[in-house]
C-alpha cells in the first residue's frame, strides 16, 4: 500500500490540531469526531452522519438495529462483492436469503437483476438488501431498486465503501436506502486509514447507532452494543483529508481523462466516469470486455491494479469476475506509471 497518498494540506493541517488533541486530554468522544460527522452529513445531504472505527462495523451497527428494533430476519447481498460483506451481515444474525446477480456494464445488479432475485423470495418483507456501489460508482439503477424496496417492505441499506464522493444525478450514495456506511480505509478513493462514517435520514436508526456504538453507557437501557467507536486522533487525521475530498477527486479525473483519450483512440471500453448523470469518485478505472476477443486484448495490460472482485458470491453467469481490468488511478500517482498504462494500451 506505500503507493497511496495524500494532500500536503491535510498533512499541514494534522500537525497543526495533533497537539490540541494531546494537551487536552480528549483521545475520545471529543471534537473531532463530532467535525467528521457534521462534514460527511453536510458533504452527502442527508440529515444525520456517526464516525465509526471501519466501514464494517458501521454495516454491522446499522443490520443488526434492523434486526433488534425492526424485527428483520433474513439479508441479500450482490454476487459481486467482498466476502467480508457476507461474514458482517452473518454475525449479526441475519439469515442468508442469497445474492444478486450483476451485470458487466456496471460490475453491479441492474433493477431486472434485482426484481428477479426478489421474485424467488418468500417473505420480502421480512429482508434487508445490503446493495454495494462498486468500483466508485453509484449503482445506475439505484432509485428504480430504492423504490421497489419501499414497496415490498425490503431494508436498503448501501454499502458505500468505494463511493465517498459518488453521485448519481446530484445525489450521493448512502441517501437511497435507510443508510449508507462509507468506508475510510488505507485503499479507497478518499482514505484516512482506516475508519467509517454511517449516514442516514432515519432519525430513529441514527439515534440508537449513536448509542449502540458505546454500548449505551450513558442512557443504560439498550441491552446490547460494542465499543466501535473512532479515537480522536484517526478522527482529526480523516477530517484533515475529507475536507480535500474534491482536490483529490479532481486529480483522479485529470488521470482518467489520459486513459480515456486512448481507450476511445483504441475502441476499448470502459465504464465512463461521468455518463448518464453519474460522478464517479474514480476509486477504480475499470476496462471491461464482453467477449473473448476483448477479453484477451485487454488481458495484454500488464500495469494493473486489483480487480473488483476477482472471485464472486453465488453465481457469476455473466463472468463479471473475469471480464474486467483496473487501471492504476490512485491520488497523486508517479507521471512514469501513468505513461506505462498509456504505452501499454496504445499498443494493443
Amino acid at each position: 500500500m506505500g503507493m497511496i497518498k495524500v494532500p500536503e494540506k491535510s498533512i499541514a493541517f494534522f500537525k497543526d490540531n495533533f497537539q490540541e488533541i494531546i494537551d487536552s486530554g480528549e483521545l475520545a468522544e471529543g471534537k473531532w469526531n463530532m467535525k467528521v460527522a457534521e462534514l460527511a452529513m453536510n458533504y452527502s445531504s442527508t440529515k444525520n452522519a456517526l464516525t465509526t472505527n471501519s466501514n464494517g462495523s458501521g454495516i454491522f451497527t446499522i443490520l443488526y438495529l434492523l434486526k433488534q428494533l425492526r424485527g428483520y430476519k433474513n439479508f441479500f447481498i450482490q454476487s459481486n462483492t467482498m466476502y467480508g460483506v457476507q461474514t458482517m451481515s452473518m454475525t449479526t444474525g441475519l439469515n442468508l436469503s442469497g445474492f444478486v446477480e450483476c451485470s458487466i456494464d456496471y460490475l453491479m445488479p441492474t433493477y431486472e437483476d434485482f426484481k428477479k432475485f426478489v421474485k424467488t423470495l418468500d417473505n420480502p418483507s421480512e429482508n434487508v438488501f445490503l446493495i454495494t456501489h462498486i468500483g466508485g460508482w453509484v449503482n445506475p439503477d439505484i432509485e428504480q431498486i430504492a423504490n421497489l424496496c419501499n414497496e415490498l417492505g425490503i431494508a436498503l441499506v448501501e454499502d458505500c465503501a468505494h463511493s465517498y464522493g459518488s453521485t448519481l444525478r446530484g445525489r450521493h450514495t448512502g441517501s437511497f436506502g435507510v443508510a449508507g456506511v462509507y468506508s475510510l480505509y488505507a485503499t479507497k478513493a478518499i482514505t484516512a486509514g482506516e475508519g467509517g462514517i454511517i449516514v442516514t435520514n432515519d432519525e430513529e436508526l441514527s439515534h440508537y447507532a449513536a448509542r449502540f456504538v458505546i454500548y449505551d453507557r450513558f442512557q443504560q437501557e439498550l441491552n446490547s452494543g460494542v465499543n466501535l467507536r473512532m479515537s480522536e486522533i484517526s478522527a482529526l487525521f480523516a477530517y484533515s483529508i475529507l475536507q480535500y475530498s474534491e482536490d483529490i477527486i479532481s486529480q483522479k479525473y485529470s488521470i482518467a481523462n489520459r486513459y480515456i483519450e486512448v481507450c476511445e483512440e483504441k475502441s476499448i471500453n470502459f465504464i465512463n466516469p461521468s455518463s448518464a448523470g453519474q460522478r464517479s469518485n474514480l476509486y477504480k478505472f475499470i476496462l471491461i470486455s464482453k467477449n473473448e476477443a476483448e477479453r484477451k486484448r485487454i488481458s495484454k495490460i500488464k500495469t494493473r491494479t486489483s480487480s473488483v472482485y476477482d472471485y464472486a458470491l453465488g453465481k457469476d453467469s455473466k463472468l463479471v469476475s473475469k471480464n474486467h481490468v483496473c487501471l492504476p488511478i490512485w491520488y497523486k500517482l508517479d507521471n512514469s506509471e501513468i505513461e506505462r498504462v498509456l504505452k501499454e494500451i496504445s499498443g494493443i
